[in-house]
């Protein structure tokens, strides 16, 4: 079959996005190196999410070797527009759900994924079966439920991306008891390239002129890689460095008013830290966070924090001496435990972090 300049672009483009997006889904499903692929649901949230979604690209292929048909070109611009918004949203929702612990990521995941399995398989018979599909009652139809599709994919994108503004917007006056709790740096990025993906692929597509949408097939394939390999490296270590000029930060940032709070109040607060924390082991919660802990005591954040820092060094400080002290027993109760072990059974995220603790405390 020969194809004219403007079809063997089209293909030539259309195989290399494809291309990325299996490497990169395979690479990421059997990506495993140490000391992460002990943990790799920490280091690697939602891998398995990210991979099927790199992978699920494969229905364009048939698309591949038919560039002149009407049907294919038709399939490739909704794909593409579904595509975009699916994958950045799925995602985010399956990376920082698993880092933030929200109980409610799953179900726009299956929600996503049911939706967009869906629309791929039409797109895959019907690029399969060129000439009868895509025309009359079928096609408006179709367009219909696409657009629809689209507009649901857009929301949930917004949704995603405030799940993770706003743990970002607190975590300069946050107080995390493992500060690589959350991945600053990679949750900055996650917010600006989903848009310039979703701009790219839609400002492309809706051209529907074939050398428009070669080019953005191309560009894409270089932001898809940026936004896929992101998610491949490890965001969740913290230097001794950082961790120092944090904590620093922290101090500075939450000075307590002596004159706002009794004596007999700073005791109370003072008992209902110690029991929250020492005797029902809230240190034992390697996510635990001063937020979390004035909520469970049911005090106001700043008082808590005044009085951590008064009398008991510091929430940080504090909850990593509990959770030393909890590896010192549990290595007199287990002699035969690696340092992997006593870090996790302590509320450390990692060894990086127990070993963090040990040098500063």
């Amino acid at each position: 079959m020969l194809y004219s300049f403007e079809e063997l672009l089209l293909s030539v483009s259309l195989a290399a996005y494809v291309a990325v997006c299996v490497v990169v889904g395979v690479v990421r499903w059997g990506h495993k190196c140490a000391p992460y692929d002990k943990h790799l649901e920490y280091y690697y949230p939602g891998w398995r999410t990210l991979a099927l979604s790199a992978l699920s690209n494969i229905s364009l292929l048939p698309a591949v070797f038919l560039p002149g048909e009407t049907d294919a070109l038709l399939q490739i611009r909704m794909m593409l527009i579904l595509s975009s918004p699916f994958l950045c949203s799925a995602l985010i929702f399956s990376y920082f759900g698993r880092v933030l612990k929200v109980s409610w990521w799953r179900k726009p995941i299956y929600i996503l994924s049911g939706t967009y399995s869906t629309m791929s398989a039409i797109a895959l018979v019907c690029t399969l079966m060129p000439g009868t599909q895509m025309q009359g009652e079928f096609l408006h139809w179709y367009f219909i439920a696409g657009g629809t599709l689209a507009v649901v994919y857009l929301v949930g994108l917004f949704l995603a991306l405030r799940m993770i503004i706003k743990p970002l917007s607190r975590f300069s006056e946050e107080s995390f008891s493992n500060p690589d709790d959350f991945p600053e740096q990679y949750a900055k990025s996650l917010i600006y390239l989903p848009f310039l993906h979703l701009v790219m692929s839609w400002s492309t597509t809706f051209n529907g002129n074939i050398i428009a949408i070669s080019f953005g097939l191309f560009m894409l394939s270089v932001l898809t890689v940026i936004i896929l390999l992101g998610a491949l490296s490890p965001h969740r270590a913290v230097e001794v460095e950082r961790l120092e000029t944090e904590l620093t930060a922290e101090k500075e940032d939450a000075p307590i008013e002596e004159e706002s709070l009794s004596l007999e109040r700073k005791e109370e607060i003072l008992r209902l830290i110690r029991h929250r924390v020492e005797e029902e082991q809230a240190y034992l919660d390697s996510h635990l966070t001063l937020g979390k802990l004035s909520q469970d005591c049911g005090c106001n954040r700043t008082y808590v924090s005044g009085v951590l820092n008064e009398s008991l060094g510091g929430f940080f400080n504090y909850v990593n001496r509990c959770r030393l002290h909890h590896a010192e027993a549990y290595k007199q109760e287990n002699p035969k435990a690696d340092v992997d072990e006593l870090a996790l059974v302590s509320g450390f995220n990692s060894r990086q972090s127990y070993y963090n603790a040990r040098k500063r405390l």
